[in-house]
């Protein structure tokens, strides 16, 4: 597993995934890790194409099915 303590932009080279994460006050893999899908729905910032960008990021780090387990 990827640790949580890793910032956004070691991970992910796409500015406008990273920007947008920021203006969210989303800077590491735990901030992202600790949010619930309706508090992140609720921030203006959000879009489900940022969203699915996400859920293939977490993917490719091994974190998508523990991601998935905390929204339950």
């Amino acid at each position: 597993m990827t640790s949580t303590d890793i910032f956004l932009t070691q991970i992910q080279s796409d500015v406008d995934f990273i920007q947008r994460a920021k203006r969210m006050g989303l800077e590491t893999l735990g901030d992202i890790m600790g949010m619930k899908l309706p508090d992140l729905r609720k921030n203006k910032e959000f879009t489900y194409l940022w969203y699915a960008d996400l859920l293939a990021m977490l993917d490719k780090h091994g974190l998508l099915e523990e991601f998935q387990r905390r929204q339950l």
